[in-house]
């Protein structure tokens, strides 16, 4: 009798065990559709925010949930908003894409950006170095010949020296380490 009582006790505590996570799992199910209000708005800085609760302006526009975004999708926010374009190809669902074509898409993206970055830096660079050499010439030195469009060498007036000095000088301060 003890052995049938100690054999039934491990299965009616797995049973107890299943009926508790089906429950809990329950629940955690149920909570879903508590998160299905999602607010967006955007505050004085221009910054955007999301929130399952609206501020206190109540200014803020309500997103759907089937409406949120997900990677790979463009159809909730417009292009103007998310900076992100259509997906090309036949079938609209993003889902249904070829995640490995999306992927190099992006690496594609980064990759074009990373290289637009580098070369306005080159070319801020070298306009430093220009307005340093300018300076290096012009500031010392109370008379300055250039030669002009004729190709005749003219003389900068003091005032043009002073300008061309000024302007190296403020470009140096605002775009050169």
């Amino acid at each position: 009798m003890k052995q049938e009582i100690r054999k039934q006790r491990p299965v009616q505590r797995r049973t107890e065990i299943l009926f508790i996570l089906a429950i809990l799992a329950g629940f955690c199910w149920l909570n879903t559709g508590w998160a299905a209000e999602v607010y967006t708005w955007k505050d004085a800085d221009g910054v955007t925010h999301f929130s399952d609760m609206p501020p206190e302006s109540g200014d803020a526009q309500q997103i759907e949930v089937e409406e949120a975004y997900y990677p790979g999708s463009s159809g909730a926010y417009t292009e103007e908003e998310s900076g992100a374009s259509e997906p090309s190809g036949e079938d609209d669902n993003p889902m249904t894409e070829n995640p490995q074509k999306l992927t190099d898409q992006r690496r594609e993206r980064l990759a074009r950006d990373r290289q637009e970055r580098k070369d306005a830096k080159a070319e801020t660079e070298a306009l430093c170095e220009q307005n340093r050499q300018l300076l290096e010439r012009l500031e010392p030195a109370r008379r300055v010949f250039f030669t002009d469009e004729t190709g005749e060498e003219v003389r900068l007036d003091d005032e043009q020296r002073v300008g061309l000095v000024e302007e190296a000088k403020d470009f140096i301060a605002k775009n050169c380490r």
